[in-house]
């Protein structure tokens, strides 16, 4: 039983380009959102299937107890130095121990419960201090992989779940999802009527910006593993390619506007209303929301200088 609910929007989509607009055309399109912007609270309540592969997030800096500096300051100088007097956390990357990829070279692989755990007893530490505010804790991309349940097994010691060796040695199916904070979302409109679809929420949501169907390659993993050649566990392109098995070459969509032009992909917004197909897992919970928006796709181009002919 799929839980998805629906929900109409409406905005401004812009490109991502700072170039001069150039046709403007008013269109509609859907997006898949995450119903949550806490990283400990989207860590706990994704289902036993679906693993973290990395989540990006920051406690952002209050500015409420700020003050200005004694001497460096208006009218002695044209602006005021500001000194900020709350803790906060920058933008940060953390890595999960999961079955799609290793972390990069002298990162750290998490298990999504210490994560949690640990990120709340540090939270715990600075949110009776001064000018700090707990709601201000986002993440703002996450990345997730979801593989079959006869794949899925319970590590003896620590209880958590994990894969089983078959999801390689079986070449079994690993579905990625990449999820943004994307500015397509974050006009006036958009946010407003978001709130109405997810009373307390006003920030603008994560959505989903990509999809990578990939196959499991026979290979040890291992937690401590961490090779900057082979941080994928599943066949990459050039991989498939190389061991002439063209049917292991990686699927992949996105949303044309965060794509690089020159990065080869399907278009994502087609397959959005059908997203049980791949996350059939993750779908099934309260986590995702099909919405349909309705705004202006711009059209722009860019002039890229590389070089000089004349001063």
């Amino acid at each position: 039983m799929v839980t998805f609910s629906y929900h109409w929007a409406f905005g401004r989509l812009m490109s991502n380009s700072r170039s001069d607009t150039g046709s403007v055309e008013t269109s509609s399109r859907g997006a898949v959102i995450l119903d949550e912007s806490d990283p400990r609270t989207v860590i706990e309540r994704l289902p036993n299937t679906v693993f973290p592969v990395m989540i990006r997030f920051a406690l952002q800096k209050s500015t409420s107890g700020d003050r200005t500096h004694e001497s460096l300051r208006i009218p002695d100088y044209p602006v005021d130095v500001r000194i900020p007097q709350g803790a906060y956390i920058p933008q940060s990357t953390v890595y999960f121990d999961n079955p799609a990829e290793r972390p990069p070279r002298n990162a750290a692989a998490w298990r999504p419960r210490e994560f949690v755990d640990s990120l709340s007893e540090l939270l715990d530490e600075i949110e009776d201090s001064p000018h700090v505010d707990p709601d201000r804790l986002q993440f703002t991309d996450l990345c997730v992989a979801e593989i079959a349940p006869r794949y899925t097994t319970s590590d003896p010691q620590t209880g958590d779940t994990v894969a089983t060796p078959a999801l390689y040695g079986d070449q079994g199916d690993i579905t990625l999802g990449y999820f943004r904070r994307e500015g397509s979302l974050s006009a006036t409109e958009v946010r407003d009527s978001l709130d109405t679809a997810m009373p307390g929420e006003t920030r603008s949501p994560p959505q989903l910006i990509r999809i990578t169907e990939a196959t499991a390659k026979p290979t040890r993993s291992s937690r401590e593993t961490q090779q900057p050649a082979g941080r994928h566990k599943y066949f990459t392109e050039d991989e498939a390619e190389r061991v002439d098995n063209l049917d292991a070459t990686p699927a992949v969509w996105m949303l044309d506007q965060v794509a690089a032009a020159t990065e080869s992909h399907r278009p994502l917004d087609p397959v959005l209303s059908e997203i049980e197909r791949f996350f059939p897992q993750l779908a099934e919970t309260d986590l995702l929301e099909f919405i349909q928006l309705q705004g202006r796709t711009e059209t722009s181009e860019r002039f890229y200088a590389n070089e000089v002919l004349s001063r």
